[in-house]
């Protein structure tokens, strides 16, 4: 996409008023998260909290990985020691724009056993955390050169080394472009997994067509109890097509 890669060199030359700006304006009025069902997901979502991952624990081993420089331009030791140190202090939120993706059904939501769940981040101001750190990946054959960007943070300003997050968690092999992923990154000391409060509560929750119905019905007790949002089956179609229908469970 056009606009993230003026996104991507917008950030690289630190005009980040700009680049936020253009981000908000592209922002999808849609995202959506894929989930197992399990006691963890199921608490978080009843106290309106997304579950956030360490990159360690993230399937793609290339992860966070998505960026090369030229070694003899700065001092090697002290950049990798600076990148695995953010590596080691952040963690992340992922989303797809799609709803209909049967590998994203089959491989975050344990093969249509679990949930989708769905934002809308447009409702956010401008300014809000979620609303600033929330980014699109960019997807790509090759690793992102960053070697200009860092002689300049490292050189001239150490507050822009903040941004180096983007480069190492929003570049990923043009082979995963299928999962239309947009990510939230925040910097969390140790990265343990857990769940964060969200400032906007789901649009609606998609059960997986292979939900067994003890989980239908906890998703049902938890949003009826506390989020109070809809509810949709997700059912096959007798289109050529493969594709499927939401039907309204609950409201």
């Amino acid at each position: 996409m056009e606009w993230i890669d003026k996104f991507i060199k917008l950030l690289f030359y630190g005009r980040k008023k700009e680049a936020y700006k253009l981000k908000y304006d592209n922002f999808p009025k849609k995202l959506y998260k894929y989930e197992i069902i399990d006691d963890k997901r199921l608490e978080a979502l009843k106290n309106n909290e997304i579950w956030f991952s360490n990159p360690d624990k993230l399937n793609d081993p290339f992860d966070s990985y998505g960026v090369c420089f030229d070694k003899n331009a700065a001092d090697k030791k002290d950049i990798e020691g600076y990148i695995e140190g953010l590596r080691d202090n952040i963690k992340v939120c992922c989303f797809s724009e799609e709803l209909n993706s049967m590998p994203m059904w089959a491989h975050y939501a344990d093969n249509h056993t679990g949930i989708c769940i769905e934002y809308d981040f447009s409702k956010l101001n401008y300014d809000d955390k979620f609303s600033k750190y929330i980014f699109p990946i960019r997807y790509r054959r090759e690793k992102y050169d960053i070697t200009e960007f860092l002689r300049k943070v490292f050189e001239e300003n150490a507050e822009e080394r903040m941004y180096l997050l983007f480069f190492l968690m929003q570049i990923k092999h043009l082979s995963w472009s299928y999962e239309k992923e947009w990510r939230i990154i925040l910097k969390a000391k140790g990265n343990k997994n857990g769940g964060i409060v969200c400032p906007i509560k789901p649009e609606g929750i998609y059960l997986g067509l292979n939900c067994t119905e003890k989980n239908r019905q906890k998703i049902k007790d938890t949003v009826l109890t506390n989020i109070k949002c809809p509810i949709y089956e997700v059912e096959k179609t007798d289109s050529k097509l493969f594709e499927f229908k939401t039907k309204a469970m609950l409201k």
